[in-house]
């Protein structure tokens, strides 16, 4: 160790796209939605970290499970969402 934090690798859209297994389209519907925020270069160009790819991680289980994106969003904005009766409602459980 060098005494510093570790520096956060950034990836382009297509790069976190193709790591996580998702189109860039589904990524912008997301930062649409207000699930993620990338950060921006001085061109505007997104920017994904560690924090966005872990966040992008939650909302695929989260769907996996057939939550929707307004029940995802819900949840990870700390609303309290009674996550058993989406879970019933959604055929899951």
């Amino acid at each position: 160790m060098h005494g510093r934090a570790q520096e956060d690798v950034l990836l382009t859209a297509q790069e976190c796209a193709s790591r996580i297994g998702l189109s860039i389209r589904a990524l912008r519907l997301y930062e649409q939605q207000g699930l993620i925020s990338p950060r921006r270069t001085s061109k505007q160009w997104r920017l994904y970290g560690s924090t966005e790819i872990a966040r992008l991680n939650e909302i695929l289980v989260l769907k996996s499970l057939g939550l929707t994106l307004r029940d995802i969003s819900k949840l990870l904005r700390g609303h309290p969402t009674d996550l058993v009766q989406t879970l019933t409602s959604s055929g899951t459980l």
